[in-house]
């Protein structure tokens, strides 16, 4: 057990720390965030500093380090995810006029790994790539969660219901939008979670997968919504996943 805490601390710490920039933060800012004490705390550091992963700006003020970036760099599957799905999202938010992201699940969270910019004179950019949120808030992650077996989508979104709060939703109404999701293969959020816009994710299910990691996202004024027929651009959307899957496997199968 407390190895795993010792894990959760790290990475939480490294979460936080990435939310500070290059001018970092101190000791005591992050005790408050993370709910911890200073000494507890400040082993944590000692230890990611001796990896690189922290380092000191100047002493007691602490900024993510070194090792980060090189682990960034290294080539992983996010990377290549991103190349392959890139000219999907360009497409789509040529086609649509949209912004379009790409969401990936982290643990308990989605993150952005990419996204356009549409057309449209008026976007609704909610966030940006490298953009967190917990798994059951915003259209990405719960089109993800709807491809999960039931008990495992009561598990996950009990781990986050404590977080939902900041939302002012509940983890009732994740669950039922969830149900949703799950019928129409879809997920539609506009105007649940921020009045004025509104998000619909579609999960990547990769070959021969039903679980998802991965959805498409297309974010947009709420006027969108009420402008254009969601099942039809919901529609579209799951063809140009399902044109890039089958390039990808028509490009395996020659090699």
């Amino acid at each position: 057990m407390a190895n795993s805490e010792g894990g959760a601390r790290a990475a939480l710490l490294l979460l936080e720390l990435g939310k500070v920039g290059s001018s970092g933060t101190t000791l005591m800012e992050l005790a408050k965030a993370l709910d911890q004490t200073k000494p507890t705390l400040l082993r944590t550091i000692s230890s990611l500093i001796d990896h690189g992963f922290v380092e000191q700006v100047i002493r007691g003020r602490y900024r993510l380090g070194p090792s980060i970036y090189s682990l960034a760099r290294a080539e992983s599957a996010v990377i290549l995810d991103v190349a392959s799905w890139r000219p999907v999202i360009e497409d789509l938010a040529g086609t649509l006029g949209q912004t379009i992201y790409l969401t990936r699940r982290a643990g308990l969270d989605v993150v952005v790994i990419d996204m356009q910019v549409g057309s449209a004179p008026v976007q609704a950019l909610t966030t940006g790539i490298g953009g967190r949120l917990p798994m059951g808030i915003g259209s990405g992650s719960l089109a993800i969660l709807a491809t999960l077996d039931p008990h495992d989508q009561e598990v996950l979104i009990a781990a986050n219901a404590h977080r939902y709060s900041r939302w002012n939703f509940g983890a009732d109404a994740v669950a039922e939008i969830v149900k949703k999701a799950m019928v129409a293969g879809y997920s539609n959020d506009a105007g649940l979670i921020i009045p004025e816009t509104g998000g619909i994710g579609v999960p990547i299910r990769e070959q021969g997968r039903y679980v998802a990691s991965m959805s498409i996202v297309l974010s947009a004024p709420i006027q969108f919504f009420s402008q254009n027929n969601i099942p039809d651009v919901a529609k579209k959307i799951k063809k140009a996943i399902a044109d890039n899957l089958n390039t990808y496997r028509s490009g395996r199968s020659l090699d």
